[in-house]
């Protein structure tokens, strides 16, 4: 599974937002293999990677929470996935008791194209390891793999300076190019003076290759300055 962030970043924790989970209302937890062939169990298909590390998102669902925190469990349902991801039990039973899973209901998605989106996800969202097994089980390897589980909260950087991968980027760009928000969450080159300069949501200000799949020098990489 392609990463769109690099691990470099240059920025304040004052400029990250750990309000939001990303929304998975229209996702399925379901497998795919990624680059390498490798079985791996996400939230959407590898080929878009709209629930990687390093997608520009927008907030969907922004209500506030009341004062005292939503019960789940009274509207829990077979069909509730983040439910049945913690426990696969039947809730169709009665006098059964269960523990409802810990979600936040304040939830983001790729931003459309033409949007100043909120920011940058830090983090991706998984479910499941290559193995097929639940990293809700596996806490250290979820921390390791720099993740979060579904319908938690995932940290989005609003400002800074991030190494970006070719899958964050939608097209052809350059030194000095002043970047906005395309289709998937992804970043391209702002090349249309017609549009309103409040579009703009970075600048690139260095480029370089990285290695993938053992050919160096084969894929470009991006640094770029962004402020949504």
């Amino acid at each position: 599974m392609a990463k769109r962030i690099l691990p470099y970043r240059d920025y304040s924790e004052h400029d990250v937002v750990n309000l939001f989970s990303l929304d998975v209302s229209d996702g399925a937890l379901s497998s795919y293999k990624d680059e390498e062939g490798i079985e791996l169990t996400n939230l959407v298909g590898a080929a878009s990677g709209e629930w990687d590390a390093g997608v520009v998102v927008s907030v969907y669902a922004g209500e506030l929470p009341g004062d005292l925190p939503d019960v789940r469990a009274e509207t829990l349902t077979a069909t509730d996935k983040l439910q049945n991801y913690l426990s696969g039990a039947n809730l169709d039973h009665a006098h059964v008791g269960i523990n409802a899973y810990p979600s936040n209901g304040m939830t983001v998605r790729p931003a459309a194209a033409g949007s100043r989106g909120l920011g940058i996800t830090l983090r991706e969202t998984l479910a499941y390891d290559e193995n097929g097994e639940k990293m809700l089980y596996y806490k250290q390897k979820l921390d390791e793999a720099f993740a979060v589980l579904p319908g938690h909260s995932v940290p989005v950087l609003t400002r800074g300076t991030v190494l970006l991968s070719s899958s964050a980027i939608s097209g052809t760009v350059e030194v000095g190019d002043d970047l906005e928000v395309v289709t998937g969450g992804k970043l391209a080159k702002f090349d249309n003076e017609a549009e309103a300069k409040a579009a703009i949501v970075g600048k690139v200000i260095a480029k370089g290759k990285e290695v993938k799949k053992g050919a160096a020098g084969s894929v470009s990489k991006y640094l770029c300055q962004l402020s949504f």
